[in-house]
């Protein structure tokens, strides 16, 4: 326990302020003031739920920069969460965007899939 103590401690003083609870309240802050910016401005946003898929976007970009600090590069073990930003950033952007429709986006996850077969063969 005492252990774990000194741990936290260490963090705290290295500066390590970007934990999770610290991305999703600065989420949370960016939705809100896109809200009040477009009840103010008129904007009509309809598909203002989509903005809340930044949460988990935020932590799994939030892991990968962790992982990215802690051994100098990005490891195979960060791939997945690559592969889960693309993804959930390609489905908010068919939601927010009407323009893009699934039937532009999906060519895109073939590619995907391909690059994280060829690079998790590579490891």
């Amino acid at each position: 326990m005492n252990n774990n103590l000194d741990d936290l401690k260490e963090e705290e003083k290295s500066g390590e302020m970007w934990n999770n609870s610290t991305v999703m309240a600065l989420v949370f802050i960016v939705a809100g003031v896109v809200l009040i910016t477009a009840n103010i401005t008129g904007f009509e946003f309809d598909n203002w739920w989509v903005i809340f898929m930044l949460i988990p976007i935020a932590i799994f970009a939030n892991n990968i920069y962790s992982d990215y600090k802690a051994n100098g590069r990005i490891t195979a073990s960060s791939t997945g969460s690559i592969i889960v930003i693309l993804a959930m950033g390609a489905g908010a952007a068919v939601f927010l965007f009407e323009a893009i429709t699934w039937g532009m986006i999906w060519p895109i996850g073939l590619i995907i899939a391909g690059l994280s077969m060829y690079l998790g063969s590579r490891s």
